[in-house]
C-alpha cells in the first residue's frame, strides 16, 4: 500500500460515513503523512540546517544533529496528519492508537489469530497450501472475533 493510493480510498470512505463520525487509525506509515515535514532523525544535519535557515530558527553549526532536533521549533512541533485534516474537513474526527500498542487494533489481533491457526494446520509448507490455509481461516473468522 502506497500513501496516495489510501488517501484516495480514504476520501470515498469518508464522504460515505455520517457526518460525525469517529475513525480510529493506527500508526502505518500511509497512514501518517504529515502536511509539515519535520526534521528527524534520518536526515542529514544538513538537511537539518537548512530547513532551520528556512524557519529562520537561530542556531550554531557547532550544534549536534541531537541538539538541532531538540529546538522546539522542531520537537515541539505539533504534527500534523493529511488524513485528519481531510476528516476534518469533512466534520469527522481521526483518533491515532498509541504506536505499538497493537492490542488496541482490533485487525491486529484478528490477523495474529489467523497467523496462529495456519501455523497450527500448517503440515506441509507448501506456499500454494499455505495460501489455501489462510484463506479458509480468514473465511471461518466471525463477528465476535
Amino acid at each position: 500500500m502506497i500513501g496516495e493510493v489510501f488517501k484516495n480510498w480514504f476520501i470515498r470512505l469518508l464522504s460515505a460515513l455520517e457526518e460525525g463520525s469517529i475513525i480510529v487509525m493506527d500508526n502505518t506509515s500511509y497512514h501518517s503523512i504529515q502536511i509539515k515535514n519535520l526534521p528527524r532523525s534520518n536526515w542529514r544535519k544538513a538537511d537539518i540546517i537548512q530547513w532551520l535557515k528556512r524557519k529562520n530558527v537561530s542556531f550554531s553549526v557547532d550544534e549536534t544533529e541531537a541538539e538541532l532536533l531538540s529546538k522546539e521549533e522542531i520537537a515541539g512541533a505539533k504534527k500534523t496528519y493529511e488524513l485528519d485534516q481531510l476528516a476534518n474537513e469533512m466534520a469527522h474526527q481521526v483518533v491515532r492508537l498509541p504506536p505499538y500498542h497493537s492490542q488496541y487494533n482490533p485487525i491486529e489481533l484478528v490477523w495474529a489469530q489467523v497467523k496462529r491457526e495456519v501455523a497450527k494446520r500448517n503440515t506441509t509448507f507448501k506456499l500454494a497450501d499455505v495460501e489455501k490455509l489462510t484463506h479458509e481461516t480468514l473465511d471461518n473468522v466471525t463477528q465476535q472475533d
